[in-house]
This record gives structure tokens, C-alpha cells and sequence, in this order.
């Protein structure tokens, strides 16, 4: 008969066992760490930089002249 391990992932930011409230991290401190580093692109997503599509709001010096 297998049992099966029921692992719960461990908190990102500080290892310790998750709260329901603020999964998947140990407290809204935790989560308020996480969204800062986010923010302040400590993380970031890899691949290639986009160009800003033409009308989205960005000033280009060869549209002002």
C-alpha cells in the first residue's frame, strides 16, 4: 500500500509553512517583501525588450520635430 507525502511548499521568502490567508507565504509581511522585489524589478522575466507600439504614449524625439 502506498502513502502518499502530502509536501506543502515552504514560504519564498522566509521558508517557513505557509498560512491559508496569505498563500503561498507565512504572512502579508512576506507577501509585501515579495510585490516590493517585483517592483522593484529585483525579479525580472527573461527574454528579449520590447519596443513601445506606436500611440501607446511614448515621446520619441523624431515625432516632436
Amino acid at each position: 500500500m502506498k502513502t502518499k507525502h502530502s509536501r506543502k511548499a515552504a514560504c519564498p521568502i522566509c521558508g517557513k509553512p505557509p498560512v491559508q490567508e496569505h498563500r503561498p507565504f507565512c504572512s502579508a509581511r512576506c507577501a509585501k517583501i515579495d510585490c516590493n522585489r517585483w517592483l522593484s524589478d529585483v525579479y525580472v522575466v527573461p527574454g528579449e525588450e520590447t519596443v513601445p507600439l506606436a500611440g501607446s504614449g511614448a515621446a520619441c524625439d523624431e515625432d516632436e520635430e
